[in-house]
């Protein structure tokens, strides 16, 4: 139960994994470097940003494949008489406001595996590569 609520508090609303008092993030898309309440420090190295990327560009190629899935199946788009490049296009654009859309939960989600994976730390100690003491 409590990866599950980790997972909602953190990738669902967007608050500190460890603490769930304060948002993590400081404005849409950054975040704060640490939690104002417990010290929880939200990137501790570079590049983990990259894994709730890849989950954002993921919900925009869901969405695109059940938008293609859609038109395939009932023409929506076409029974508005937008040719085929139009159709296209119009599925692209969606596709690209649902990744940016959802990159901000993507990205909760993200730090959200990574507090329960122990790849987080507080303050200046290095993650401790062990799950959460619950």
């Amino acid at each position: 139960m409590g990866a599950l609520h980790t997972f909602w508090r953190t990738g669902v609303l967007g608050r500190c994994p460890e603490c769930g008092r304060t948002s993590m993030f400081r404005s849409f898309y950054d975040l704060h470097e640490t939690c104002a309440v417990c010290g929880t420090r939200f990137e501790s190295s570079s590049g983990e940003w990259l894994g709730g990327t890849a989950i954002g560009y993921g919900i925009g190629a869901i969405v695109g494949f059940l938008f293609v899935l859609i038109e395939m199946r009932w023409a929506p788009f076409a029974s508005l008489g937008l040719s085929t490049m139009w159709t296209m296009a119009t599925i692209a654009a969606i596709s690209l406001v649902a990744t940016v859309v959802g990159y901000r939960p993507a990205k909760a989600m993200w730090f959200a595996l990574l507090y329960e994976w122990g790849f987080m730390s507080r303050g200046d100690a290095p993650p401790t590569g062990s799950p959460p003491q619950r």
